[in-house]
């Protein structure tokens, strides 16, 4: 489950910060709403993991 997690948490995280780039590099209106759900998903795998560190 922590490296589910954590494989959740850095993948959302890092291609919510870089979907936006390929998008203004492609000239293409970039999809807001699901790069700010993927971040959110990121940041929420994030929090799971800092608050069960110790269960796992």
């Amino acid at each position: 489950m922590k490296k589910l997690l954590t494989w959740g948490a850095t993948g959302l995280i890092t291609t919510a910060i870089l979907d936006p780039l390929i998008y203004a590099m492609l000239d293409q209106p970039i999809p807001w709403l699901r790069d700010l759900l993927m971040f959110a998903g990121g940041v929420l795998c994030l929090y799971f993991l800092i608050k069960f560190r110790h269960e796992w």
